[in-house]
């Protein structure tokens, strides 16, 4: 998507949320109604009764609070997660149902540090989850289903406080929630949910404290310049051969503050399940670059060599990557759940090429592929 699309979509999202309900710079609290009109979806939202109280069954995707605007303050509910349930949760500071953070649980994943996950999601309803991965995304919890648990969100500035159930203590703590440009509040179950429910949903605005996390600064030698082209689908993928660049439209994209390009920002991603390999990873054509459902994008940037010299360059992907030098492939990386790491996750170091770069301009280029779990890359360069 790109940036003035982002913009007329999130124009759009404003449009739909009329505000039929109290600021909330006045600082009270909001309930939320039980009712069509309080609510926007992307799915079916019912209205029934579960476990003796009234509730909200969502079968999966987002429902957004209709006139909801609160960028810091509180958020509490009730959640219920049936025998069928996969994931529930919430999202915050959504510029519109497809462009949200969110906070989220793993029923099947109760007590470890599976259990619950936080991630942007952005042109997608699927979360960043295999980018936003480890220390200050995921945190351990138990998790009973067919019960009422009470989750309560606290947004400050940069920093979300997740607490579950009868936590005193935050379960989760994220320092740096990813600039979404958006206020709205809402449900998740993204495009897996499987069903969940939910109840007394309130929220009270605040003002964000003066004091917060600083923006962490990128390792040395990161490489910030780039522009992505559009997105192409697998099946016309060519991981051995480049195609003619100058028929490709290019936009310049803005990296985190950690360094890496987050190309959901600006693509929509596929959605698929997690492409695995049992250690033989010809079996599932993941080293093909070609697994069915996903996407690529084409990322270049340019570096000047004072001479012909050979550099290291560290890079780091989220499901797969080939790196070209002026036009020839140099590396060939994948990142299949089960051979690095049961979830295939994205690891931040470990992978790095030799450039054998000459005297001038030399152009650089990523073929960056997606499946699910998040679309981002980064390059740094070592010191001479």
């Amino acid at each position: 998507m790109t940036p003035r699309a982002r913009r007329q979509s999130t124009r759009l999202a404003a449009l739909l949320f009329v505000n039929f309900m109290p600021s909330v710079a006045t600082a009270q609290t909001v309930s939320v109604p039980h009712s069509p009109e309080a609510w926007i979806g992307t799915d079916s939202l019912r209205f029934v009764s579960y476990l003796g109280r009234p509730s909200m069954y969502l079968r999966r995707g987002v429902a957004l609070v209709r006139g909801a605007a609160m960028e810091n303050g509180t958020l509490d509910l009730d959640l219920a997660a049936t025998d069928t349930t996969t994931f529930l949760g919430v999202v915050f500071r959504a510029a519109s149902p497809r462009f949200s953070n969110v906070v989220f649980l793993r029923p099947g994943s109760s007590g470890t540090e599976e259990a619950v996950q936080y991630g942007p999601a952005f042109n997608t309803l699927g979360v960043a989850w295999q980018v936003y991965h480890g220390e200050g995304a995921n945190a351990v919890a138990v998790l009973p289903r067919n019960r009422w648990l009470h989750v309560r969100l606290e947004l400050d500035g940069p920093v979300a406080r997740m607490y579950v159930d009868t936590a005193t203590a935050p379960t989760l703590v994220v320092p740096r929630v990813v600039a979404s440009g958006g206020a709205g509040l809402g449900l998740w179950l993204g495009p897996f949910g499987r069903g969940a429910y939910f109840s007394n949903v309130r929220y009270t605005g605040a003002p964000g404290s003066a004091a917060g996390t600083p923006a962490p600064a990128p390792p040395p030698g990161t490489i910030l310049d780039w522009e992505i082209s559009g997105a192409i689908e697998a099946a016309d993928f060519t991981p051995a051969a480049l195609p003619d660049l100058t028929k490709l439209s290019w936009e310049p994209v803005k990296p985190e503050p950690e360094g890496f390009v987050l190309v959901n920002r600006y693509r929509e991603a596929p959605v698929g399940g997690v492409p695995t390999s049992n250690g033989s990873v010809l079996i599932d054509s993941v080293m093909t670059g070609r697994v069915a459902g996903e996407r690529v994008v084409y990322a270049r940037t340019t570096i000047m060599a004072a001479r012909d010299e050979t550099r290291r360059l560290q890079y780091t992907y989220n499901n797969g990557v080939v790196v070209y030098l002026n036009g020839r492939p140099l590396a060939f990386a994948m990142n299949p759940g089960g051979l690095r790491n049961r979830l295939g996750v994205m690891a931040h170091v470990g992978d790095a090429v030799y450039l054998p770069l000459r005297r001038g301009p030399n152009q650089i280029v990523f073929a960056v592929i997606d499946l699910t779990g998040g679309w981002a890359f980064s390059a740094r360069l070592d010191d001479q």
